[in-house]
């Protein structure tokens, strides 16, 4: 909404309209992940362990995704301190990077 190229809302553009729909789609399968987990907590250890990493995995992925589709779409100002993208991005890369991602 505030930030504009060539005159126009960068949420203008098609193309950047595809990529935030992937980033809300990502988002929306994160919080499906979630939803199944909690619904197998009830079941085995083996099957509450699965979902659960399951979860963990799609959530962990999810997340690098859409970070850094969103600093692609602000371009070089994402990892400045002038906007919080940057500063998420940086704890989302420390929490997958302390509690474990996809190679763990």
């Amino acid at each position: 909404r505030q930030r504009k190229q060539f005159g126009t809302a960068i949420g203008k553009f098609q193309v950047l309209q595809h990529r935030m729909v992937d980033m809300f789609m990502e988002h929306e399968q994160s919080i499906s992940m979630t939803y199944m987990a909690t619904l197998k907590l009830d079941e085995d250890e083996v099957t509450r362990k699965k979902a659960v990493s399951a979860a963990k995995v799609r959530i962990g992925q999810a997340g690098r995704f859409v970070g850094q589709e969103s600093i692609q779409i602000h371009g070089g100002m994402g990892m400045t301190e002038e906007l919080a993208v940057g500063h998420y991005f940086k704890r989302l890369t420390m929490m997958n990077s302390e509690y474990g991602n996809v190679d763990h």
